[in-house]
């Protein structure tokens, strides 16, 4: 079939369980919850053929940043320009602004090809999380803590993620590091279907981020994690030894003039997930 018998539309809930067939089919873990938290913080369309789904995309903005969280097609309708074409609509819907992603080895050739540029390496970890104690010095974020934790996200990232923090607020567990009473470090944990996904961490260097991660983990004792690392985290020795071991590494991307990631001394050592872009 040609990719003009192809039908798009908006991506909408109605095309959620098609699509995570699609996602199995490409050996990826998603869940239910997963999909409907990127459509609820931002959007996606679908290609179909004689009313069959064969290709997904959805995508958010932060500020004046858009991030493509995820981009599959049926393994059957492949190289016939279904992707492509779902992502130029999904370009065309961010408009001028940055354009951030992920990609896996089979999807970089399309983005190169569409004007995307590497930024660098991203590292997964997965693994059962072993007993493990809160370190001296992080604690529980408290609701007062948001409008600091936003104002340090943005000072690291770049990107205006109040909606993702009031998300990771509202459906995991978030915790901070403090000194003179203000905000200097936070990370989160979030359950997608079976697997808590740690992140993001940001921090002023890699002890802080330690210390947060080890408090987040103490109240997930025995639980499957996926942990994204940025290249020069200093944590990777740190998860393997520890059982949370590398699997899979990925590379970012970015389309567009790219913001500066970083306002020292703040930095990302732990990305959200890989569905919600770089950093």
């Amino acid at each position: 079939m040609r990719i003009i018998d192809t039908k798009f539309a908006e991506f909408r809930a109605e095309h959620v369980d098609e699509t995570l067939e699609l996602t199995a089919q490409a050996g990826w873990t998603n869940f239910m919850d997963n999909l409907l938290m990127l459509l609820d913080l931002g959007c996606g369309y679908v290609a179909t053929m004689n009313n069959h789904l064969v290709g997904s995309i959805c995508m958010t903005f932060f500020g004046e940043v858009a991030t493509i969280g995820l981009l599959v097609v049926d393994e059957k309708m492949r190289r016939q320009g279904i992707g492509g074409q779902l992502m130029r609509l999904a370009l065309e819907k961010a408009g001028e602004p940055e354009c951030r992603l992920i990609a896996t080895s089979d999807g970089k050739p399309l983005y190169l090809k569409l004007g995307f540029d590497r930024l660098e390496a991203v590292h997964t970890h997965r693994g059962v999380i072993p007993c493990m104690e809160a370190q001296h010095g992080a604690e529980w974020a408290t609701r007062d803590d948001l409008e600091q934790i936003s104002d340090i996200d943005r000072r690291a990232t770049g990107l205006d993620r109040r909606t993702l923090i009031s998300t990771l607020w509202n459906k995991g567990l978030v915790a901070v590091i403090r000194h003179a009473g203000k905000v200097v470090g936070y990370a989160a944990i979030l359950r997608y279907g079976s697997v808590e996904v740690a992140g993001p961490v940001i921090a002023c260097d890699t002890y802080q981020a330690r210390r947060l991660l080890c408090l987040l983990f103490s109240q997930r004792l025995g639980a499957l994690t996926r942990v994204v690392l940025r290249q020069q985290s200093g944590l990777a020795e740190w998860l393997n030894s520890i059982g949370i071991a590398e699997v899979s590494t990925a590379t970012a991307m970015c389309r567009g003039e790219a913001h500066a990631d970083t306002e020292p001394p703040f930095r990302t050592y732990v990305l959200a997930s890989s569905q919600f872009g770089f950093p």
